[in-house]
């Protein structure tokens, strides 16, 4: 019977060692799972942060891609305008500036006056070749009133047709 006690000793020794081997297996795993639930914890907070600051900046460039499409269709459509206006002028150019250098030629061959464009706006200034002698011309149109510059202009004119 000792030896049966002995031998129920040494076998209660034993489990009570292996469960304490379990146990222990059983703590370093829970502490590695704890140890793997912090960091995994940790890199995820670090990734909602990641994903926080990169809504953030796709946010702004969406607002930024909005207003650049705003100007370039503000563009766009001033660029059109521009083409408009630049066909206009085109046109313009190609009717009104031949009509007008010939009525400035049809002008000076009438009147025999070589304009000074390059006077005091004040200043009505040129030479007038109807005569025997060239004559200059210099009107002051602050000091003499508009008929009296039409008068005098008309006075040069030769009348013998």
């Amino acid at each position: 019977m000792i030896e049966s006690l002995l031998e129920t000793d040494t076998q209660a020794s034993q489990l009570i060692l292996d469960l304490m081997s379990v146990e222990e297996k059983v703590a370093q795993t829970l502490l590695d799972t704890e140890e793997t639930k912090q960091k995994t914890s940790s890199k995820l907070q670090k990734l909602e942060r990641e994903l926080q600051e990169a809504c953030k900046r796709n946010e702004a460039l969406e607002t930024s891609i909005k207003f650049l499409q705003k100007e370039l269709e503000e563009l766009k459509v001033m660029e059109n305008e521009i083409s408009d206006l630049q066909r206009e002028a085109d046109e313009d150019t190609t009717t009104v500036i031949p009509s007008a250098v010939y009525l400035a030629k049809l002008f000076h061959n009438v009147t025999k006056i070589d304009w000074d464009y390059n006077c005091d706006p004040t200043l009505i200034k040129g030479i007038h070749y109807g005569g025997e002698i060239a004559q200059p011309i210099c009107i002051d149109s602050n000091q003499h009133s508009k008929l009296f510059i039409c008068n005098y202009l008309w006075s040069l004119l030769s009348t013998d047709w």
